[in-house]
This record gives C-alpha cells, sequence and structure tokens, in this order.
C-alpha cells in the first residue's frame, strides 16, 4: 500500500539532517526573546483546563492572527508531556502524502523526529521524504514553535496530507494506527494534531455560521457525517482531510467525542470582518 495524493511536488527521499526554517519574521518573530515574549502571552492569557485530549485541532496562520486559538488548544495538554505529536498538515503545494524523519529548527531550538514511528509509517505505506518536508509549509512549521516552547521533550512525526478526501482520510489513519500499534506506543504518549484553518475571505457571520456548522458535525467522531456536511455547506475551509484523520485515529485510541474549545476569524485581531479567515481549536476526548 502507497498513499499518495496529486503529484504536483513529487521527488525523492532526501536526507535526515535538519528542516531549516523558512518562515520566521513573516509567520511568527524570528527574534527568540520576541517570541517567547509573545507564546508567553498567548499562554498567559488562556484560561482553560488540561483535559490529556488524544488529539487537538489547531490553526496555522500568522500567529497575530491565529495564536491565541492554537494556544488554546495546546494548553489543553499537560506541559510536562513528552511524548510524540503526530502533525497531520494539509500541503498548499498539492504534493502527495508523506512523512520526514528529520528534525525541524525553530528559533528556539530544534523540535526532534520520532525517527521510530515515523519507520512505522513507512511500513504503513506513508513514504518518508525529507525533501517534501523543507518545502516551504505553513501547516507545519508554525506547530513546531508551540511545540518547542510548551513540549521541549516532545518528538514529532508530521504528515503532509495531500488528497483531503474521505477515502485518503481513512487510509492514512488506517496508516497512521497501523504504525502506533506497531511501535507499541504506551497509552497517552502520541498526541494528534490536526492543523487547519477555517473558512477563508468571506463575512465573518458567514465564516463563523459554516466552520461551526461543520465542526459540530465532528462532535460523534462521524466521519461520514462530517464529510456529508462538508459538501452541503461547502467552506473553504484548509485542512479538513487533517480533521477527519485526526477524528479516525482518536476514536481508535479511545476518544469519544471532539468538542469546541474556541473560535474566533482575523477580524478578532483586525477589526475588519468584511473578508476573514476562520480559526478553531478543537479537542478529541
Amino acid at each position: 500500500m502507497k498513499i499518495e495524493g496529486t503529484s504536483a511536488c513529487c521527488s525523492s527521499a532526501g536526507t535526515a539532517t535538519a528542516r531549516p526554517v523558512t518562515l520566521a519574521g513573516m509567520f511568527y518573530p524570528a527574534d527568540a526573546e520576541e517570541l517567547t515574549s509573545l507564546l508567553d502571552a498567548f499562554f498567559s492569557s488562556t484560561v482553560t483546563s488540561v483535559t490529556s485530549p488524544y488529539g487537538v485541532l489547531v490553526p496555522h496562520a500568522g500567529y497575530i492572527y491565529s495564536g491565541k486559538t492554537a494556544a488554546c488548544a495546546y494548553a489543553k495538554i499537560p506541559e510536562t508531556f513528552s511524548g510524540t505529536f503526530v502533525i497531520v498538515g494539509p500541503s498548499h503545494a498539492g504534493c502527495m502524502t508523506v512523512s520526514g524523519d528529520c528534525s525541524w529548527e525553530t528559533p528556539l531550538g530544534p523540535v526532534a523526529a520520532d525517527i521510530e514511528l515515523v519507520a512505522a509509517f513507512a511500513d504503513a505505506g506513508i513514504p518518508t521524504k525529507n525533501d517534501l518536508m523543507r518545502v516551504q509549509e505553513n501547516s507545519l512549521e508554525t506547530q513546531m514553535p508551540f511545540i518547542r516552547y510548551r513540549f521541549p521533550q516532545a518528538k514529532v512525526a508530521p504528515i503532509l496530507l495531500g488528497d483531503q478526501s474521505l477515502a485518503s482520510a481513512r487510509t492514512v489513519a488506517a496508516a497512521i494506527t497501523k504504525a502506533i500499534d506497531a511501535s507499541h506506543a504506551a497509552s497517552g504518549s502520541v498526541v494528534i494534531i490536526a492543523s487547519g484553518d477555517g473558512s477563508h475571505y468571506v463575512p465573518a457571520k458567514v465564516a463563523e455560521h459554516d466552520d461551526l456548522t461543520v465542526l459540530a458535525a465532528a462532535a460523534k467522531l462521524d466521519v461520514d457525517l462530517f464529510y456529508e456536511t462538508l459538501m452541503t455547506v461547502r467552506p473553504s475551509m484548509c485542512g479538513y482531510g487533517c480533521i477527519a484523520v485526526m477524528l479516525l485515529v482518536g476514536k481508535h485510541l479511545g476518544a469519544h467525542e471532539a468538542k469546541l474549545i474556541m473560535y474566533q476569524t482575523s477580524g478578532d485581531a483586525t477589526g475588519d470582518d468584511r473578508e476573514v479567515v476562520g480559526y478553531a481549536a478543537m479537542e478529541v476526548v
């Protein structure tokens, strides 16, 4: 079994040298002290309880727009977490579905890869292609400073998801669960991160209605209902396949429901509600 999306940027596997920073100074501060101060502010303003979820939905926009929402998702996970984050992010460039075992540089220091789990992904059908991991991609890179800041001992096993269809989500989720089972990961040592943004460039009221309608359909971890609602509402969401993967893997790990933690739009940061992007934080528990 080999999992593929479109082949727009397929290429041969790379080496395991560190994946360099590409978005610092654009999506988040390049200066370590400035980035730390910003993340300090996000988490200090977050009022939530630690629930140790099986997975979380986290946005992947510039931190000034979606950072507070992202912090609300990560704050649900104990700061002492030292396991592995399986990060499933959509490929904005249309790459095939791949993983990578390179470490990730951040202004705060590196984030290590879970090499064993990534190898298990490969055995389950998700190829390791570090060259595709190095393509500039905000869905994965924006998560790394949050992880390095709050969970410095944690590792990552990133997946770049090409095909966002339900069939693809089921196939990728099956590969992930097979890999987790094969690696004999201890209970609670793996958390799934679905990287995704909501509606794009619509009025704030439209974004909120469409996004929350679709996310409500995910409450019982029913991916068929989730996709049926997507087809009915047709929001311009980014990463819905990643959400489906999180729901399926979370259910396999023992989750029973998905809960909305926070919803905002870019209009909350800019004051302009005419054309916004929606950002949601959810947890699978």
